[in-house]
């Protein structure tokens, strides 16, 4: 019957003020900070792995390791007094032999059907077990060797040799080569007040950095271990302002943080007025109001306004925001002309427009045609002798031709 320990998840520190390549818990567990992939280990009073479960001496239990992808598995207990074993490979079986986990493949041990069981041996406190994933072979011989114990490597580094050790080991792999996960449980009697708990971060966008006090501990989605009570929670992403909290972390418990990133939106302020007023403005294709519109705020960077007024030509332009900045851009409008059609029943009957004189009825059709009148309302007057006057305010459309029937009557009658 083979005796274990196990597992602590545990808070990162970060090696160097810089993004390292490997980070330490508190309590010198080694982590991978940008995984490209991820192992999962669990006992089996705890198969989420958020809680610390406890077992008591020569209580049997299962530890439980899978993969996300295709790699070398090696799991070891820790101990609480620094004793190390090796749980896998072994030389128990041809289970424990073979180390190599297919994607999504997750091993119990001991399997089903095994001769051998693992139980609980003391001292008390609390141990951790350490999963470490690896996409090629580690030679694990400084970590645990087998030496006179048989089916089982053993060492007795204690865990602050193991995690330098490890560090020495897994520091020349790729990035994206390696990573390690752990569980806890206590062993006996559990502490009043655990001393240890886990913040669970995950973020929208995901693969933010994510900082515990100040300490980076890795990309989002990642999970913390650290000393109950509160902390502080930072996620940072390039182009979104900065998430923080202050959490609460009891012990023995997981914590879930959901940082959601607002992106970071540098804005100015632009005031439209025109000539004359009451133009639509239009920025970027969308209405934005009448002019004067008053300030309205913008992101910066280049747009592209366009003032329309019916009777008027449109007016474009370009024109660039700056963070902070304010500005107001005016849109000269020019009015379109229109032409003015009237028909007369005086032959020579005179045709004043706004007060001047613009020509004489035309005898036989009475038809007169009077262009490039400006958009807007016009005085119409037409004065016969002997005749009543025709006093009348026509309105001119841009591009349009008004026509204004002129019906005189006789004065003698």
């Amino acid at each position: 019957m083979k005796k274990l320990f196990s597992l602590i998840l545990f808070a990162f520190v970060s090696l160097s003020l810089a993004q390292p390549n490997i980070v330490f818990s508190p309590q010198t567990i080694v982590i991978n900070p940008i995984p490209s992939f991820g192992v999962e280990v669990f006992v089996n009073k705890d198969p989420s792995g958020d809680s610390t479960p406890t077992y008591s001496i020569g209580e049997q239990i299962t530890i439980g390791v899978r993969v996300t992808e295709a790699s070398y598995v090696y799991l070891f207990d820790v101990r609480s007094n620094g004793t190390i074993d090796q749980i896998i490979p072994n030389r128990m079986d041809p289970a424990g032999e073979n180390n190599y986990l297919q994607a999504g493949e997750t091993k119990l041990f001991p399997p089903q059907g095994a001769r051998y069981t693992f139980s609980v041996d003391g001292p008390q406190g609390t141990d951790k077990v350490i999963a470490v994933a690896s996409k090629e072979p580690l030679d694990t011989r400084q970590l645990a060797d087998f030496g006179n114990n048989g089916n089982f490597a053993s060492s007795n580094i204690g865990q602050e040799g193991f995690a330098q050790t490890l560090s020495i080991i897994i520091r020349p792999k790729p990035q994206n080569s390696w990573v390690t996960d752990t569980a806890l449980f206590n062993v006996g009697n559990p502490p009043a007040a655990p001393r240890y708990g886990t913040i669970s971060i995950t973020s929208s966008p995901n693969r933010a950095e994510a900082y515990v006090d100040g300490q980076y501990i890795g990309l989002t989605p990642v999970r913390y271990g650290t000393t109950s009570g509160s902390h502080t929670v930072e996620v940072r992403a390039s182009g979104y302002q900065t998430y923080s909290s202050s959490v609460n972390v009891p012990g023995g418990q997981t914590t879930a943080i959901n940082a959601t990133l607002n992106p970071v939106v540098s804005t100015g302020t632009v005031n439209f007025v025109s000539q004359p007023q009451g133009a639509q403005v239009y920025v970027d294709g969308q209405y934005i109001g009448v002019t004067p519109t008053g300030a309205v705020s913008f992101n910066a960077g280049s747009h592209q306004v366009r003032f329309v007024l019916n009777g008027y030509s449109e007016n474009s332009y370009s024109f660039n925001v700056n963070a902070g900045s304010s500005q107001t851009i005016s849109g000269e409008l020019r009015a379109l002309s229109g032409s003015l059609t009237t028909r007369s029943n005086i032959g020579g009957a005179l045709i004043f427009i706004d007060g001047q004189q613009a020509g004489s009825v035309t005898n036989g059709t009475g038809v007169n045609s009077f262009s490039g009148l400006a958009a807007g309302n016009h005085e119409l007057v037409v004065i016969a002798p002997g005749f009543s006057t025709h006093v009348s305010t026509v309105t001119i459309r841009g591009g349009e031709t008004v026509e204004v029937q002129v019906t005189q009557t006789s004065l003698s009658r």
